[in-house]
């Protein structure tokens, strides 16, 4: 079975695709390929729900059972290269807000790994569902690859805790990143288990 595309909500690929044509025709791209890509090319695919988890749940143990949702990204393509990534998020309301256009090394880090994980053996045996985990405070975006039965992470370069690319258990990613979460609160004890985001 191949890995399952989540369905946004309503009005929120239209909302992506709005902007991203809008931005294209009156060339307001600042980023060099959506700002040399013709807008007739553009196009997203790939959705995925984005979710993040705090330091605080990190230290404590809370593995992905405290993973909130906060946004949607899609891959946006030129003819057939991928080159950016939109990501939108929502009012209170539900209404979608204007997505924001990113290029650089998490974008092609994230097309490599959804079409390495594609073609592996438990993958196509799933359904898995794509997501997209970001720790902030870590520096750490990784696949998410859901299913009922089980949970699969793939850390995206660059990785705090390497193993990019890799297949890597929740209990394994969560205690490699608990030791550098430990670490960091002992290095800046006040923190507020926030940090700067990765580049998406």
């Amino acid at each position: 079975m191949p890995l399952h595309m989540p369905a946004p909500p309503s009005g929120v690929p239209e909302t992506v695709r709005s902007k991203l044509h809008a931005l294209a025709g009156d060339s307001r791209f600042s980023t060099p390929a959506l700002r040399l890509a013709r807008q007739d090319d553009l196009e997203v695919s790939t959705p995925h729900q984005v979710f993040t988890i705090g330091l605080d749940d990190i230290e404590s143990g809370a593995g992905l059972a405290a993973a909130r949702p906060v946004s949607w990204r899609y891959l946006v393509t030129a003819g057939s290269e991928v080159i950016a990534s939109a990501e939108t998020t929502q009012d209170a309301d539900g209404t979608p807000q204007a997505a924001e256009f990113t290029e650089g090394r998490f974008v092609a880090a994230t097309d490599k790994a959804v079409r390495s994980v594609r073609a592996l053996p438990q993958v196509e045996k799933g359904p898995f569902e794509l997501r997209l985990l970001r720790i902030p405070a870590l520096y750490l975006m990784a696949l998410w690859l859901h299913s009922p039965a089980a949970d699969l992470l793939v850390p995206l370069a660059p990785s705090p805790i390497g193993k990019e690319g890799q297949i890597v258990a929740p209990a394994q990613l969560f205690g490699d990143l608990a030791r550098q979460a430990r670490a960091r609160t002992a290095a800046t004890p006040d923190h507020n288990g926030d940090g700067g985001p990765p580049t998406p």
